[in-house]
């Protein structure tokens, strides 16, 4: 049947309005998440200092770009502040452990549980925690020039021990710790010196021969972080440390950091309101993080740190109870 021009008329009019209606809803529903947002109390501020990282314990022998060294005395604010003491703290994302390291060097906890899906990581873990004595003397008695090192990268790993000591190489004389594909070696490193500026071998073995001593209170499993959550999380007693990698909200530096860097940030929120145990959340400050966090009633602060270029910003806290300066 052919139409008037009359009844196309019509028809094209009530597309029009449909339309209009449709990117009208669009509108106001970013409007009202704008309006909602900026009437959102402010997150509080834990402390007005930076950190100075030189004045907490160096504990972990990795460089981990991302790592938590600067938020120890939160860290361990956290734990102190607790109405009872943790039976086992929990790290899924581990990388350099310094929050677990923490927890029980301290004496905060009996026990951590780590988790690291990287398996290069993984084993060096795992070599740290069954034989520290072996991978200390390695460290002990290599020379780190350019050659050796060169050497070492090259060569194909015939033990867990040889891939150990190469991850840990590899990680100290990488730009900014970084281990992931295309990363580069550094060249000038500090004052000028090159590799050896990142490679104290008394001090490295030093601290690979404590983390042996505490061997029997440190459990290490290589997987996916989000397993071992779900292992854990009817448990009353546990205390949770959460720093995944920063993909949340686009974010690229996760993907350009680490070589396993893709998480259900959704997922991971969801499944950390249902915990039973408390915990701690390290975060960009973003808006769709904060949204995340509020949608479910959890505690939102923030700390300020120093990032690579010295600039001064604030990291996120997302807690299962709220956190007083």
């Amino acid at each position: 049947m052919t139409r008037t021009g009359a009844e196309e008329s019509a028809e094209n009019q009530s597309v029009n309005v449909s339309s209009s209606n449709g990117n009208g809803r669009k509108q106001d529903g970013e409007v009202g998440q704008r309006a909602e947002r900026e009437s959102a109390p402010a997150i509080p501020v834990l402390s007005d200092k930076v950190v100075n990282v030189a004045s907490v314990p160096q504990r972990s022998p990795l460089r981990y770009p991302g790592g938590k060294t600067w938020l120890v005395p939160e860290i361990r604010k956290f734990l102190k502040r607790l109405d009872h003491r943790p039976e086992v703290f929990v790290e899924p994302f581990a990388g350099g452990g310094i929050a677990s390291l923490t927890a029980v060097m301290d004496d905060y906890v009996d026990r951590a549980v780590l988790c690291e899906k990287d398996p290069y990581v993984s084993n060096l873990w795992r070599c740290m925690l069954d034989d520290a004595e072996e991978l200390a003397r390695r460290v002990e008695c290599f020379a780190a020039t350019p050659e050796n090192v060169r050497a070492v990268i090259a060569d194909a790993e015939v033990s867990d021990m040889d891939a150990a000591f190469r991850t840990l190489l590899w990680n100290r004389i990488s730009r900014g710790g970084i281990m992931a594909k295309g990363a580069s070696i550094m060249k000038q490193g500090e004052n000028g010196r090159g590799i050896s500026s990142r490679w104290y071998a008394d001090t490295l073995a030093a601290r690979i021969r404590t983390i042996g001593s505490y061997a029997a209170r440190l459990d290490f499993f290589e997987g996916d972080g989000m397993s071992l959550i779900e292992l854990c999380k009817d448990r009353h007693s546990a205390a949770f440390f959460i720093d995944p990698p920063y993909t949340a909200a686009g974010k690229r530096a996760g993907k350009r950091l680490y070589t396993y860097n893709e998480i259900d940030h959704e997922a991971l929120f969801e499944r950390m309101s249902n915990v039973q145990g408390v915990f701690m959340m390290t975060y960009d400050e973003t808006p769709d993080v904060i949204e995340m966090a509020r949608r479910r009633g959890l505690h939102l602060a923030k700390v300020p740190m120093k990032s690579t270029h010295h600039a001064i910003m604030y990291e996120l806290l997302i807690t299962s109870h709220e956190l007083t300066p």
